[in-house]
């Protein structure tokens, strides 16, 4: 039970810091990347999932 705690709590900080990752790149450098805003959460998401 302790180790599903953690390894849930290890996703939850990857999306977190995705998330504030994300956010602090300007609109050019996301559009370079092939993001948009919209797309953060998401993507935040699917790169907390591979964890």
């Amino acid at each position: 039970m302790l180790h599903a705690l953690r390894h849930r709590f290890a996703r939850w900080l990857a999306y977190r810091l995705t998330i504030a990752s994300l956010r602090r790149l300007p609109d050019s450098i996301l559009a370079d990347a092939g993001l948009s805003r919209e797309e953060i959460r998401e993507r935040a998401r699917d790169a907390s999932l591979r964890r």
